[in-house]
């Protein structure tokens, strides 16, 4: 403390990009300690969410190509319409809404809450 009654604050080093100290040596230990292990549950719903996500994402570029082929085929292959430049905002729209509906299968599918429903299913079955 100062006589007038502040604090008075000391420098500190700045931190590395490793998370450690600067002005640390190569022989000091960083000051988070061990890192937290994963239980054998948390690393398979992990992995299984990784799964689920790869799949949605699969399916939703499925789902937007086939979407996309269809209309395609169904307007100038069967009707035989010819393309038009007046129309191409309308096929653009349809597009759109292809990739929107790509979207939402890939939102829906991502697992964001399968490892906590998952764990709280479990932990109310166990008891």
């Amino acid at each position: 403390k100062r006589q007038d009654g502040a604090v008075a604050m000391e420098m500190q080093p700045l931190k590395s990009a490793e998370g450690g100290d600067t002005a640390d040596g190569p022989g000091t230990r960083p000051r988070g300690g061990p890192k937290k292990e994963k239980s054998v549950l948390q690393a398979k719903l992990t992995q299984l969410a990784v799964q689920i996500g790869k799949a949605g994402l699969a399916m939703s570029a499925i789902t937007v190509i086939i979407l996309v082929l269809y209309f395609v085929i169904e307007t100038f292959v069967v009707q035989g319409r010819p393309w038009l430049a007046e129309c191409t905002p309308v096929y653009v729209q349809y597009w759109v809404k292809f990739f929107i509906i790509g979207v939402t299968v890939l939102v829906v599918a991502v697992p964001e809450g399968l490892p906590l429903a998952v764990t709280i299913s479990l932990a109310y079955s166990v008891k």
